[in-house]
C-alpha cells in the first residue's frame, strides 16, 4: 500500500499539561466516537487520580486493565511512536511488535528498571536512543540500541546491530532482560553496566550468544 493510500484524517486536541477531568475526557471521547473515530493514541502513561490515599470502593471491578507498576524495578510499558496509528512514515510494521513486547515482558520483575521504546523510522519520536532498549525500523530491518537513559545521568543508547524480523527483535529483547535478571542491581541503569563490562562484550553476548565473563565483576554494577 502506498504512503498516500495510508493517509488518514487526524485530530490532536491540545490538553494543557496533559491533564483533563474524567468528565471532560468522557465528553471528548464520546464526541469523537459519535463522528466515527475508531482509535486514540495515548502518549505516556495514563493515570487516573482520586482524592485521598485509599483504594475507592468498586475499584477491583472498574479497573479492567492490568495496572502499571512504578514502585519497583522491572520492565515498564513499551513507549511507541504514532506509526500505523496515524503516522505513515514507518519503514516496517512496528505496532504489533510493540504490543507483542508488552504482552511478553511488561511488569517482568527486575532489580533495575528497564525502559523500552519502539520507533517506526529514524525520526525516533518515541526517543529510543534515551531508553534502556530502543528499536528503530529501517527498510532493511530493525536496529537495536541498548543502554540509553535520561534523568540525572543521561546516556545515548549504543548500537548493537540490525536484525531482520520482529521475531528476532523479540529474541534479542528477551536476552537483554535475562541479562538484567542476572546482573541488574537496584537503581543502576543498563548503560552503566555496559560501560563497565564493555560494549563489545555485551554486544557479543546479546547478539551472538557469546558467554559472559564468569563472574561479572561486582564493580560492573556499582554506581
Amino acid at each position: 500500500m502506498s504512503r498516500s493510500a495510508r493517509k488518514r484524517f487526524k485530530y490532536s486536541p491540545f490538553i494543557s499539561a496533559g491533564v483533563i477531568s474524567v468528565d471532560d475526557l468522557l465528553k471528548l471521547a464520546q464526541s469523537m466516537k459519535d463522528i466515527g473515530a475508531k482509535n486514540v493514541k495515548l502518549t505516556g502513561e495514563t493515570v487516573f487520580v482520586w482524592d485521598g490515599t485509599q483504594q475507592p470502593p468498586g475499584f477491583e471491578e472498574a479497573a479492567i486493565y492490568q495496572a502499571n507498576q512504578f514502585k519497583f524495578g522491572g520492565v515498564r510499558p513499551v513507549k511507541m511512536c504514532s506509526a500505523e496509528t496515524f503516522c505513515e512514515n514507518n519503514k516496517l510494521p512496528v505496532l504489533d511488535l510493540a504490543k507483542k513486547l508488552d504482552k511478553l515482558y511488561h511488569n517482568t520483575h527486575l532489580e533495575m528498571k528497564l525502559l523500552i521504546a519502539v520507533a517506526g523510522c529514524r525520526r525516533s519520536c518515541s526517543e529510543p536512543s534515551t531508553k534502556d532498549v530502543g528499536i528503530i525500523a529501517h527498510p532493511e530491518g530493525y536496529q537495536i540500541l541498548a543502554g540509553g537513559a535520561a534523568g540525572f545521568k543521561p546516556m545515548i543508547g549504543r548500537d548493537l546491530g540490525m536484525v531482520k524480523t520482529q521475531e528476532d527483535v523479540v529474541d534479542v529483547v528477551g536476552r537483554i532482560i535475562e541479562f538484567c535478571k542476572t546482573h541488574g542491581r537496584r537503581s543502576v541503569r543498563l548503560g552503566r553496566i555496559i560501560e563497565k563490562i564493555g560494549l563489545d562484550v555485551f554486544r557479543a553476548h546479546i547478539m551472538d550468544g557469546a558467554p559472559m565473563p564468569d563472574p561479572v565483576h561486582e564493580s560492573a554494577v556499582d554506581e
